[in-house]
């Protein structure tokens, strides 16, 4: 699965999933970490669902991506066993 990296900027609440930097972008992002696709969009479907349209901050966001990756890598190991 390809990563790509994850840029959060609380301020506008935009998230960014992209091979780029934040230098390429006009806007302050803050780094995330890396994930696949089809994670990336499992954390956006698990922040909708608890946030709405509701604000996010930094914290909360950096919170669920730490969650949702490690179950994404629990995931993994169990099918490399």
């Amino acid at each position: 699965m390809k990563h790509k990296n994850v840029y959060f900027d609380h301020i506008n609440q935009k998230v960014r999933w992209t091979q780029s930097t934040t230098a390429d972008v006009p806007v302050q992002y803050n780094y995330i970490g890396s994930m696949s696709r089809v994670e990336f969009d499992l954390l956006v479907e698990v922040l909708w669902e608890i946030f709405d349209d509701s604000d996010i901050t930094l914290e909360e966001f950096l919170r669920y991506y730490g969650q949702i990756r490690e179950f994404c890598d629990d995931i993994k190991r169990l099918i490399d066993k």
